[in-house]
């Protein structure tokens, strides 16, 4: 055979196999909207905080690490990635981002439920987001310990633990921070923008019909208000004295302590450790050591799955940090801007 024969025959190969895996994929989205029904979580009226009891047994429970013996007490990991939202996004393989705050809210709630798990090991790399979600995983958590006897929450940051992050660790037991992250951000934002002058400056005219003159507040088309700015800065304050009220009873610290630490700073994980806002500094292996200090015994880590067949477990490897998250980068990037709203974030 002569070389440019060799060269076709290994041209048409490539081509066929090319062509073999993209008929493959198109065919695995199909069926993915086919049966989308039995391959997602139950519907929950797209109630991020919603879990009916059965769904507890959604998840499977699987071994991560330790080997510890029988008597090992079970510690679940849970994995909180990203900015927070109450948003329950689903693809078109029907599964939810395993490590949105949604998800790890269900995780915990299932928890509760769940009389073979000890304790929560929760790792936390966000810089914050909606006030409501980061109050409902503060709470949770706080159930979860009060469930049981002896029942223990431990977080440990990634690069980021900030505002609505590091208010959800504040009901932890122990935090402990890596050597390089960053925490704090203790406040609330709300940020829009404004264009008026833009606007007049092209012609457009702003035609908005309210019931009251607060009802347009911080219109973009019209020139901000100061009293505008004064009706919202009130909630905004407010919230922000519950975030301190927040630390102050997490992490047993005078409110006028928290109060002087609250002005938005970030702080360096040996900065933390001053301030007492974290119990200690590490990476996984100082984390194994102290989630057994706080179990009393050796344990064994355990991971949730969810119970949703080959299309979740398709999708989850596209959204792995091993991929390079690509689906995640794709829903970030496309993500539209919302209206005004307070938030737990790191701006």
């Amino acid at each position: 055979m002569d070389t440019n024969t060799k060269v076709g025959c290994m041209a048409g190969c490539l081509v066929s196999v090319g062509i073999f895996i993209g008929v493959a994929f198109l065919f695995t989205i199909v069926m993915a909207f086919a049966f989308r029904g039995c391959t997602e979580m139950p519907d929950d009226s797209a109630d991020a905080f919603a879990l009916a009891p059965q769904d507890a047994n959604q998840f499977k429970k699987v071994w991560l690490s330790g080997n510890g013996d029988e008597d090992a007490a079970h510690v679940l990991k849970i994995r909180i990635s990203g900015v927070m939202s109450s948003k329950i996004e689903q693809s078109v393989f029907g599964a939810i981002d395993d490590a949105s705050a949604p998800m790890a809210l269900r995780k915990i709630k299932a928890a509760i439920k769940d009389d073979s798990i000890k304790g929560l090991y929760l790792e936390i790399d966000s810089p914050g987001g909606g006030v409501t979600v980061s109050d409902e995983l503060h709470d949770a958590i706080l159930r979860f310990r009060k469930s049981a006897e002896g029942r223990f929450v431990f977080v440990h940051m990634g690069d980021l633990c900030c505002s609505g992050g590091y208010y959800t660790a504040a009901g932890a037991d122990w935090i402990m921070a890596r050597p390089t992250s960053l925490t704090g951000s203790i406040g609330v934002i709300m940020s829009t923008f404004n264009i008026a002058e833009l606007a007049q400056k092209i012609g457009v005219t702003d035609v908005t019909i309210a019931s009251g003159e607060n009802k347009d507040i911080l219109n973009p088309l019209k020139p901000v208000k100061p009293e505008h700015v004064k009706i919202l800065e009130e909630p905004v304050h407010q919230l922000c004295d519950r975030f301190v009220e927040i630390v102050a009873e997490g992490r047993k610290m005078p409110v006028e302590v928290v109060r002087q630490l609250a002005d938005g700073r970030v702080f360096s994980a040996g900065d933390a450790l001053k301030n007492k806002l974290v119990d200690g500094i590490g990476h996984e292996d100082a984390a194994i050591e102290q989630v057994k200090k706080l179990a009393g015994k050796d344990v064994r880590i355990y991971g949730y799955r969810k119970k949703n067949g080959f299309m979740s477990v398709l999708e989850n490897s596209l959204l792995s940090e091993s991929s390079g998250g690509m689906l995640r980068e794709i829903k970030s990037a496309l993500r539209e801007e919302e209206s005004p709203r307070a938030e737990y974030r790191l701006r």
